[in-house]
């Protein structure tokens, strides 16, 4: 005997999508915000000089610094003077203080610019500073 009326339609159970496409919708936003903070540095054009002993940095988040062939320094895609790199570099240092510093000049670079570059990191704390350079062809 069943209470149930015939005339009602069962509902079968549903799983709730919206919560599934919020979720969705987060990842994607997270992974092309991420993606674009990877190769900000890129954008700058410069040519690395060559070694045969070229390794990755160690750091997975390292903070990048770029020399242009025109003597301009970049961090990220923001163009600094060497009087400001000193201000910014301290924040990082405060924020960041194991974070290696990767100073990528252009092969048409001032040396001296990448030593001062390299003396305002020193200086503010950061103490893990190492040059970016590309392995030879041959070596590839």
């Amino acid at each position: 005997m069943s209470f149930a009326s015939e005339s009602r339609a069962r509902t079968q159970p549903m799983l709730p999508l919206s919560a599934m496409v919020d979720m969705l919708f987060l990842l994607l936003v997270f992974f092309m915000t991420v993606s674009v903070f990877r190769e900000q540095e890129k954008q700058i054009d410069i040519t690395l000089p060559d070694t045969q002993t070229a390794t990755a940095p160690q750091s997975k988040t390292p903070i990048i610094v770029t020399i242009t062939d025109k003597g301009e320094i970049y961090i990220g895609d923001r163009p600094y003077e060497i009087a400001q790199l000193q201000s910014i570099m301290g924040k990082l240092a405060e924020q960041f203080p194991n974070e290696t510093v990767v100073v990528r000049g252009d092969k048409g670079s001032a040396f001296g610019l990448a030593v001062q570059v390299m003396d305002v990191a020193r200086a503010s704390g950061l103490r893990n500073i190492s040059i970016a350079t590309s392995k030879l062809q041959s070596e590839l």
